[in-house]
């Protein structure tokens, strides 16, 4: 039962990773479409992009981020 409930709680974190990292993908194609301009428009440049999509949070619990 123990281990029924433990692998139910992973598949359940993965999924959720799966669909903010499918959302973060697709937020990410949307900017890099976007020329020069109208990125500089709206206050951000294209190395900006990644940063400002994947938050500090994310990067930690992607193990990327500072602890």
């Amino acid at each position: 039962m123990l281990n029924k409930l433990i692998f139910e709680n992973w598949l359940v974190r993965y999924w959720r990773y799966l669909r903010t990292w499918r959302h973060h993908r697709e937020t990410i194609k949307q900017l890099n479409r976007l020329t020069d301009k109208e990125l500089k428009d709206i206050g951000i440049s294209r190395g900006d992009i990644n940063r400002l999509i994947w938050l500090k949070e994310d990067k930690t619990m992607r193990g990327r981020g500072e602890d």
